[in-house]
């Protein structure tokens, strides 16, 4: 009609928005906590599980949320959190932790790993497994492993902040991850710990894969752990000490590398 302004009614907007609200809701429950199932956040946040499950397959397809298929907890990416921290993820493994690795690789020959905490596992971010000529398996980029099984997860463990670690361990009790009958048994495990800090690395030998062995080191940003430089070699030819003694001073030169360089991407922050 001649005259008429056509104007857009506020409501229409209203269920979008709604939906936008409810998901930053989803997403504090996530954060307050390492991984939570469907029935979880439902309590938490009071959303309808055919809800949820529509706003965390929307969130996994855009990369902000995973999932771990084997117990059905949904957590949070390192893509969500490195907006939040403002920087990408992505940015310093590939400008920074690739490069480093490489030469690292060259040094020691032995297949090395950049591993990263979250959702209670360590999950392998980089590796040079595809190009070591000693790989023993072919571990890719996105493995997870549990963190009380993995030299990585140790060293986490015991360089991270100790609220951190209490988080960390009560949540590995809590949702019964493999190694968690260790962590419980806290004389033994803070000695495990102390001695980890001692030596200046966490290490694997004589557990799964039994082929294999591996020792790791933190990557330290003040009394921070952004992840851990891990080296995995055949035991039959070493064990942890004699591959402390070769190679330890080269994998904290290159711990010590990929902290300076995401420091100046502001990924220490």
């Amino acid at each position: 009609m001649a005259g008429q302004t056509n104007r857009t009614d506020p409501r229409d907007d209203a269920a979008p928005m709604r939906t936008v609200l409810r998901t930053m809701e989803v997403l504090r429950a996530l954060n307050t906590r390492n991984g939570a199932t469907v029935t979880e956040l439902s309590r938490r946040t009071g959303i309808s599980r055919p809800a949820l499950y529509r706003m965390l397959e929307t969130l996994r397809e855009a990369g902000y949320v995973g999932l771990d298929l084997s117990r059905r907890r949904y957590g949070l990416t390192m893509l969500i959190r490195g907006l939040a921290e403002g920087f990408n993820e992505e940015d310093w493994i590939t400008e920074v932790a690739r490069p480093v690795l490489r030469k690292l690789q060259k040094q020691v020959l032995w297949p090395v790993d950049l591993g990263i905490f979250m959702d209670n596992l360590m999950w392998i971010r980089e590796t040079t497994r595809a190009s070591s000529t000693l790989t023993i398996d072919r571990g890719v980029v996105g493995n997870r492993l549990p963190v009380l099984r993995a030299a990585t997860g140790r060293a986490y463990l015991a360089f991270c902040g100790a609220d951190e670690r209490a988080q960390i361990v009560a949540n590995l009790i809590e949702a019964r991850e493999p190694g968690h009958e260790f962590a419980a048994d806290r004389p033994a495990f803070e000695a495990m710990l102390d001695r980890i800090r001692a030596n200046g690395y966490g290490e694997r030998f004589g557990e799964e894969p039994h082929e294999s062995g591996a020792i790791a080191v933190p990557i330290l940003a003040g009394d921070r752990v952004l992840g851990c430089v891990n080296m995995t070699f055949i035991r039959r030819s070493m064990g942890p000490q004699e591959a402390a003694a070769r190679y330890l001073g080269q994998m904290r030169q290159a711990a010590a590398e990929i902290a300076s360089g995401a420091a100046s991407l502001g990924a220490d922050s």
